[in-house]
């Protein structure tokens, strides 16, 4: 199609050519102006759109991390009160510890002076036989090995007297130990004594080695 014809005057093709150019115009301008601002506009209600998005999920953040704040004070609220126990229960233990340290030396010194007792008991008898003895004339014969094993047969303790059997086997034991010795006068006493003052050293001795 053509824009000009062989009979179009001066003046129409002025118009037409005025008319094309007006129309190029109107695009340039469009594609240039008015379309440029169209874009715009477009990315602009996009980066609004973005915009209010990345807002709401600003907001999101934020309320998590409040929230996660408010654990964390939690948190370190209770560990403060779980190292507070802590010490408190350390506290217990120790002192719980140093009870039982109390108890079990005052049972310790229980048990021990009830050993000791039999084994005074023994060793006054020791004592009481060969004063006699020595009252009756008697004293240069007085075998007390011999009587100690009278006393030994005579005198066994029961199954549930657990510190008399202890002083028993340990009376037992130091009879055994002078088997075959001669004791006679003043070393007779000292046999008796020395059951009971043995002992006692012994068990002196033992402390002192704990502690050490």
């Amino acid at each position: 199609m053509k824009i000009f014809k062989e009979d179009d005057g001066l003046l129409d093709r002025v118009s037409k050519s005025i008319t094309i150019a007006g129309v190029c115009f109107g695009a340039w301008a469009y594609f240039h102006t008015i379309h440029p601002v169209f874009e715009k506009e477009i990315e602009l209600q996009n980066l609004r759109g973005e915009s209010q998005t990345l807002s709401v999920q600003v907001q999101k953040l934020s309320s998590t991390l409040a929230v996660l704040q408010q654990d964390k004070i939690s948190l370190e609220s209770n560990i403060a009160s779980l190292h507070s126990q802590q010490s408190k229960l350390k506290d217990n233990i120790v002192q719980k510890e140093n009870e039982l340290k109390i108890v079990v030396a005052s049972f310790k010194d229980a048990s021990d002076s009830a050993t000791l007792n039999k084994l005074q008991y023994y060793s006054e008898k020791i004592t009481s036989a060969y004063t006699l003895a020595v009252v009756s004339g008697r004293g240069s014969s007085f075998d007390v090995l011999g009587f100690s094993q009278e006393l030994l047969a005579t005198h066994i303790p029961g199954q549930d007297d657990k510190y008399g059997t202890q002083a028993y086997e340990y009376f037992k034991k130091y009879v055994n130990e002078h088997e075959g010795k001669i004791i006679s006068g003043d070393r007779v006493i000292e046999f008796a004594v020395s059951l009971f003052f043995k002992y006692k050293i012994e068990l002196i001795e033992q402390r002192i080695s704990s502690h050490k």
